[in-house]
């Protein structure tokens, strides 16, 4: 199994409004979804370190590079980034060594 995981940690600016933030991550879905061997995305949010993370599945490190090179071109992409605290930023990939799946449910 080849398939990579892209992680990207981050917070956003002091005084950022998460709505609009959302928003600006929603936009990046037209670019994320088409590029070639995306698989799976989702943002979490952790109350207590206050950090987000963004998770992309891949199917290989080929494309998550290549989408990853091109984000910044994406209008959408430069509304979201816009609100995020580049210090804060940490990204990587990695190979998935495991996985399992149960049944999908959709979440507000």
């Amino acid at each position: 199994m080849d398939n990579i995981v892209e992680t990207v940690r981050f917070k956003l600016k002091e005084g950022t409004d998460v709505n609009a933030f959302l928003a600006a991550a929603e936009g990046t879905l037209p670019y994320i979804s088409g590029c070639e061997g995306f698989v799976y995305r989702s943002l979490s949010f952790d109350e207590q370190s206050q950090e987000w993370t963004d998770i992309v599945y891949w199917t290989n490190l080929a494309n998550a590079q290549a989408a990853s090179e091109n984000f910044m071109n994406d209008e959408g992409a430069q509304k979201m980034v816009s609100h995020i605290d580049s210090a804060t930023l940490v990204m990587a990939h990695q190979g998935v060594r495991m996985s399992a799946m149960g049944e999908c449910i959709e979440s507000a």
